[in-house]
């Protein structure tokens, strides 16, 4: 996939591309590993929550004033990871052509993000904790009911029920990473293994070839 993806980048002549984002994999590693794959050539341009602040402040670009990552191409700057990861998908064939696996790719990327932006928040640490609880077992929970029921549905061991390996099993796989390391406040660490078809996504993409040439050969950092 990346080969033929670079050799057509290289024909239209696809720009330089950079994404910023800090030291970690976060919202940003599906992007970079979906980059990687499409073999366009991209600088992988890693701040600090410092210099990020120092970036919002001395630019009138709004694109750096609401949150990373960021994806420039030739200079001009795009926001929304999902966003990003679309494109970037596209590039590499990790991304439907077909639209209804295409909207059931975006059912699961949207299921993510609701996911992600619904974890309540508080700056009562209490508040918080208990917030957090009840999102465990109730709004997350269905979530995740939902995904498992995916997975469940899926006869080629996708989540979205392609033939291959999409967008879709690279933002997941990340949003289980970052519950299984304990970024979820509150959230216990195995919270995933309710759902064991769900998890059982996360060998499945690990051992894919794209995702083991992207750590051989451009692990974050570099």
């Amino acid at each position: 996939v990346a080969d033929a993806s670079a050799q057509a980048c290289a024909a239209e002549s696809c720009g330089k591309h950079v994404f910023t984002y800090f030291d970690g994999k976060g919202r940003g590693e599906a992007v970079r590993i979906a980059l990687h794959a499409s073999g366009i050539p991209f600088e992988n341009s890693i701040v600090d929550w410092g210099k990020f602040q120092d970036m919002k402040q001395n630019t009138e670009d709004y694109s750096w004033k609401n949150g990373l990552p960021v994806l420039s191409i030739d200079g001009k700057h795009y926001t929304q990871s999902l966003a990003q990861l679309r494109y970037a998908g596209k590039k590499a064939k990790l991304y439907p052509s077909d639209d209804l696996e295409a909207l059931r790719v975006d059912e699961v990327l949207d299921v993510i993000q609701d996911i992600l932006t619904r974890t309540p928040q508080d700056a009562d640490a209490d508040v918080k904790r208990k917030k957090r609880i009840e999102y465990g077992s109730g709004a997350m929970a269905n979530f995740f009911n939902l995904l498992n029921q995916r997975a469940e549905e899926s006869t080629s061991g996708w989540i979205a029920g392609t033939g291959e390996i999409t967008v879709a099993d690279l933002a997941l796989c990340s949003l289980l990473e970052l519950i299984r390391n304990g970024d979820f406040d509150h959230i216990e660490t195995d919270y995933v293994d309710k759902w064991p078809k769900v998890a059982a996504l996360e060998k499945s993409v690990s051992a894919h070839q794209i995702v083991k040439d992207y750590y051989a050969r451009q692990p974050v950092g570099m």
